[in-house]
């Protein structure tokens, strides 16, 4: 009688039967064989045909096909796909206003890759200078994100991105500083940028000219025109009387939307600048100090003289025409103490800050503080 216990030792030791003309495999050998279906994808086999909605890049890819590399995680990859983007929108301007829904998501939020050398950044700085060609319009819906990664990339580390940042924020100042005005956001944090440690030196490229675009922008003594219009509603019948646009008597700006408030989102009312604010315009006069002091001490060849000059005629500018300056005990004598390191520096170069102390004459001899 055969035990179970017995009965599994001996399958150990069974002897496999083979059946004719089969071989048994060596135990001592590796199969590397590989079975495996074909896959065929029809639509990569499909030639494209460049048309007027769809254009191609030099490589044969579309502006799909491009937004989705600037995803890709090889920099080479991303480096082809801006110059693509660059020969598409170059070669097809009017693409950049139909476009900007697809092409500012994937393309800014590349201003603080670290990774990029720098032909790479300059080729980006270039693309969102051909984004930045599109109408006012246009770009409204678009400005929020785009300032975001701007302002963002303005903090980072790696210098070459701050940079870079720094000249893409200049772009935006100039060609849509309305949409720049109302943005909640871009005031106090350029001013926290001008007062950090992150700050580019005074005599790098771009920052002097970024920071009298960013005061052009908020400039309290821009043109205003008041308009009187005269409307009468009839409540019992619900009409309105008389030729008026009712969307203008609400906002100043006839393309935006009569809907878009500082609660809800990032906009907000330009009729009053930040200049106007008496705290708004000492931040500025805190930050602005230093540099200002830097230019007139180290600018041996003058040439940031003239920049200077405008940065103090700004502070001064505002302080004497300060319209609110109620609302900050001791304003103008807070602004005086602000820029005392900008009179030090106006005594210390002798003979040579004529236009300085012109400029800054409230600062230096004005008694009213």
């Amino acid at each position: 009688m055969v035990t179970k216990k017995k009965a599994r030792k001996n399958e150990d030791f069974k002897k496999v039967k083979l059946k004719v003309g089969k071989k048994l495999k060596k135990t001592t050998t590796t199969d590397t064989t590989i079975k495996a279906k074909r896959v065929v994808l029809a639509s990569q086999l499909e030639e494209k045909v460049e048309t007027d909605e769809n254009p191609l890049s030099f490589r044969g890819l579309t502006l799909n096909e491009l937004c989705k590399q600037m995803g890709h995680f090889n920099s080479k990859v991303k480096m082809n796909a801006i110059q693509g983007l660059k020969q598409i929108l170059t070669s097809r301007p009017d693409l950049v206003n139909v476009q900007l829904r697809l092409l500012v998501p994937s393309v800014v939020v590349h201003v603080s890759d670290a990774s990029f050398e720098p032909p790479t950044r300059q080729n980006l700085l270039n693309l969102f200078k051909i984004l930045c060609t599109a109408s006012v319009q246009s770009m409204s819906a678009h400005i929020t994100l785009f300032l975001a990664h701007v302002l963002r990339a303005l903090t980072n580390i790696v210098t070459e991105v701050r940079h870079l940042a720094l000249n893409a924020l200049s772009i935006l100042l100039d060609r849509y500083p309305s949409l720049c005005r109302n943005h909640a956001d871009l005031f106090p944090c350029f001013i926290n940028y001008l007062g950090s440690s992150k700050r580019l030196s005074w005599h790098k490229a771009g920052l002097i000219d970024t920071i009298l675009n960013f005061i052009n922008v908020y400039d309290m003594n821009r043109e205003r025109k008041m308009e009187t219009t005269e409307l009468k509603i009839n409540f019992e019948d619900g009409k309105m009387e008389g030729e008026v646009n009712t969307k203008k008597v609400f906002i100043q700006n006839p393309d935006a939307s009569p809907f878009d408030f500082g609660v809800v989102s990032s906009s907000k009312s330009h009729a009053v600048s930040p200049f106007e604010l008496p705290d708004a315009l000492l931040n500025l006069a805190n930050v602005l100090a230093p540099i200002i002091s830097s230019i007139i001490l180290e600018d041996a060849g003058g040439q940031f003289m003239v920049q200077g000059v405008k940065l103090i005629e700004t502070i001064v500018r505002g302080a004497e025409n300060q319209p609110n300056d109620f609302l900050l005990k001791d304003f103008r004598k807070q602004v005086y103490d602000s820029m005392s390191s900008v009179r030090i520096a106006i005594s210390k170069r002798q003979g040579k800050s004529d236009r300085f102390r012109t400029a800054a004459s409230w600062l230096v001899t004005s008694s009213d503080h």
